[in-house]
């Protein structure tokens, strides 16, 4: 049976990410991450649009508003010291209608109370940053939101950890719990001091085997993309509606890729 101080249960970005930190902060323990796919991060963490959120839509008392602000940060510092792909295009959000004002008030309030700089803008502002772009009455601009390239920044932490000494046990799916810290990986069992439960969409489900969260269960919702033509112009920035506040859906909207 294998050994190990820290034992992360998922290799997207969030377990690749936490086993970089434990690093840097126990530079001598041992960090083991299983995963049960072939490579890192094959699902969520590579299968979505790169867009870096600058979190204007939470409240400025709440966690998502902040490690949205500082990630916003983080990783735009990170793309920028590796040479990562990076497009700081911003972010228009406009209405279409009048009624949606005062929605884009609260975000605009909310912007400001978190730090996160925010302009408005009329609608021929609007036009000049993106031509094709409609607002009613006005619209709001963050420069701060970017895109990267969800990829390049797993294989990255995938080549820190691993030069960093710690262990990567692809194709080793997390099979249950066995009590006394040793959890079930494909055919190995791996005794840990500490065990970490980063794993995505069955993070309830591990949750669950150790008796947390019993009340809990992911709802996952899926986001379908559409790409266009590649001779078609891209726009300048990326293009929201106006959210409704109410859910945690952003509507259809237009998003600059980038590509390794």
């Amino acid at each position: 049976m294998q050994t190990t101080d820290y034992l992360i249960i998922g290799a997207g970005i969030i377990g690749l990410t936490v086993a970089r930190e434990l690093q840097r902060r126990e530079p001598g323990a041992q960090v083991t991450i299983i995963d049960k796919e072939p490579t890192p991060g094959q699902h969520t963490s590579g299968r979505n649009s790169g867009v870096l959120h600058s979190g204007i839509y939470y409240t400025a008392d709440s966690l998502k508003a902040r490690f949205t602000r500082d990630g916003n940060t983080a990783w735009q510092t990170f793309c920028e010291q590796r040479s990562l792909p990076l497009d700081r295009c911003g972010k228009l959000i406009v209405a279409r209608n009048e009624e949606e004002h005062a929605r884009l008030v609260t975000l605009e309030e909310r912007g400001a109370a978190n730090g996160v700089a925010v302009q408005r803008l009329d609608e021929a502002e609007t036009r000049a940053i993106e031509p094709r772009a409609r607002t009613i009455g006005h619209a709001l601009f963050v420069p701060s939101t970017a895109t990267v390239d969800p990829k390049s920044l797993i294989n990255a932490q995938q080549a820190d950890f691993t030069a960093a000494g710690g262990t990567l046990l692809c194709a080793h799916p997390y099979r249950g719990n066995h009590g006394n810290n040793v959890v079930q990986a494909g055919s190995e069992r791996i005794q840990a001091g500490t065990i970490i439960n980063c794993a995505g969409l069955h993070a309830d489900r591990a949750a669950h085997d150790f008796g947390f969260g019993q009340r809990y269960t992911l709802l996952p919702f899926k986001g379908l993309y559409r790409y266009a033509d590649p001779d078609t112009e891209a726009p300048r920035t990326h293009i929201y509606p106006v959210p409704d506040l109410r859910h945690p859906f952003l509507g259809v909207h237009f998003t600059r890729t980038v590509w390794a």
